[in-house]
């Protein structure tokens, strides 16, 4: 497997060659974001190749300009490469090659929950979900692999962080479904079925009113 970095052309060259209308979907609201706020010339695409050189894997990422974190903006697998792990190839590229070592202090990043399993499967724990039904989590930034995830996320208690981080933190998710509509909140309590102890809003909530 191989990676490459794709500017806009190439990237439209790319998913225009999908018929699956999901993917496409996916697509072009992935195209559409960063043309509203990044730079493709800084912040190109990253794309997986298989065996046979074809594309079937992207991930949109960006790094703050302070270098504190590493937001994971955009990740998708076209519907005909689904199901074959290569979501967590590009993923294990970035972390263990791309930004191994670097001096990126935090990973955040919003997930779906139709990707929740997934990224679980990483190690990856979350904090809360969001008013759109997004889940949101935060964790130090692997030193040198992926597989550092699961275990920074049972040590993370938040002691590199200020209050004022912890509190941004928690204004991401603060609502927490309450203000979910009937269809929302039965997706919500389905979610939570899945997560289990991995939905740790309670654990963030009482940082925020206890401790700060």
């Amino acid at each position: 497997m191989t990676t490459s970095l794709l500017n806009r052309e190439q990237y439209l060259n790319s998913v225009t060659q999908m018929t699956h209308f999901e993917s496409l979907k996916f697509a072009k609201q992935a195209l559409t974001r960063w043309d509203d706020f990044f730079s493709w010339k800084k912040m190109p695409c990253l794309c997986l190749h298989d065996e046979n050189g074809d594309d079937v894997c992207y991930l949109f990422y960006h790094i703050s300009k302070d270098n504190k974190y590493l937001t994971i903006d955009n990740l998708f697998t076209p519907y005909p490469s689904r199901l074959k792990g290569y979501a967590k190839q590009i993923l294990t590229i970035l972390f263990n090659t791309i930004l191994n070592n670097s001096k990126i202090q935090r990973v955040k990043m919003f997930c779906v929950s139709s990707s929740l399993k997934f990224y679980m499967s990483l190690g990856i724990d979350f904090w809360g979900v969001n008013e759109t039904g997004q889940y949101y989590t935060d964790f130090p930034m692997p030193q040198s692999n992926i597989d550092e995830i699961h275990n920074l996320m049972q040590n993370e208690h938040f002691e590199n962080l200020s209050n004022e981080d912890i509190k941004t933190i928690y204004n991401k998710v603060k609502e927490n479904g309450i203000l979910f509509d009937n269809k929302k909140k039965i997706k919500f309590k389905t979610s939570l079925l899945i997560l289990k102890d991995r939905f740790r809003f309670q654990e963030l909530y009482n940082i925020i009113h206890i401790k700060i």
